[in-house]
């Protein structure tokens, strides 16, 4: 439960530095996923967009250390999106158990977005 009432996060968020690549709309840019939930996260582009990916655009996430997580674009941010991540809750276990490894290590740092 988050300590903000004000905060409708279903889950805890973390701020991270986890380099990664985003295929949008065919297009490969790199750059970081700045804070992370195991819902979702949000991801600061190298580049600037010519045009904001909307609402619902789907994204393939590539992040270092977990692996390619499916996303779909639930808001611009100035210089990048948030994300939630489109799992398969059957196929897709070896990579929510990922995404669990790294928050794990930065909620024992206290990293608390």
């Amino acid at each position: 439960m988050n300590p903000d009432p004000g905060d409708t996060r279903r889950q805890p968020r973390y701020t991270v530095r986890e380099p990664c690549r985003a295929i949008i709309d065919g297009h490969e840019y790199i750059g970081a996923v700045v804070n992370m939930s195991v819902s979702g996260a949000a991801v600061h582009l190298d580049v600037e967009l010519e045009a904001e990916p909307e609402i619902g655009t789907t994204i393939e996430l590539d992040i270092k250390r977990i692996g390619t997580i499916h996303t779909r674009v639930v808001r611009p941010l100035i210089g990048g999106v948030a994300v939630e991540f489109i799992f398969d809750k059957d196929k897709d276990r070896l990579l929510i158990g990922a995404v669990w490894h790294v928050l794990n290590e930065f909620a024992s740092t206290s990293h608390r977005a």
